[in-house]
């Protein structure tokens, strides 16, 4: 009976992106710690401070390398198993039972979840909040149950915590298809 679909909403980051966004401000703090810390003699003058601005770019670069290459290889074997490509997952699913009793038992759902709870349930739909891993600082899911005569169709949808997340490594897509396998196993 499941119908379930996990599609992509939204884009995984290029390599370059990924070494940007973590190596610029890795270089940037770490001339900045280095310059409060001891910094050049107060006799070395301006030069000084440009080897420190060279030094810092260059420990940017170098750290922004390594981390889209270790990131963007443990996503791009997250969207080889899931076949999400990004970090959303939303996934439909069509349940045997009515929509409010999915509702009811939303908390079930939660206890599949790594460190799951329910944070807030109305007439239609339910939210949902996973625990922080190693892998992701949480995620948001939402249940959403659109009657469909006796029984309902279930739209799940699953997105980071922390909106500017790059990399899940699946975490979203494991979310939606444990919840779109609970929907359709329900009685």
């Amino acid at each position: 009976m499941s119908e379930h679909d996990a599609v992509r909403t939204t884009r995984p980051p290029s390599r370059l992106h990924l070494a940007l966004v973590t190596g610029v401000p890795f270089g940037l703090f770490w001339g900045v710690i280095v310059a409060l810390q001891d910094g050049p003699v107060g006799d070395a003058g301006p030069a000084a401070y440009a080897i420190l601005a060279g030094a810092s770019v260059v420990a940017g670069v170098l750290f922004g390398a390594a981390m889209a290459l270790v990131l963007g290889h443990l996503q791009e074997r997250a969207v080889q198993q899931s076949g999400v490509p990004g970090v959303v997952a939303y996934g439909t699913v069509r349940a045997a039972v009515p929509g409010p009793e999915v509702l009811a038992r939303v908390a079930e759902a939660a206890a599949l979840l790594p460190g799951g709870r329910v944070t807030a349930v109305d007439a239609g739909r339910a939210l949902l909040r996973t625990g922080v891993s190693w892998r992701s600082w949480g995620e948001r899911v939402e249940v959403e149950v659109l009657p469909q005569g006796p029984a309902a169709r279930v739209v799940l949808r699953s997105r980071p915590l922390v909106p500017f997340t790059l990399v899940d490594q699946g975490r979203n897509a494991e979310n939606v298809a444990r919840l779109a396998a609970w929907v359709a196993d329900l009685p």
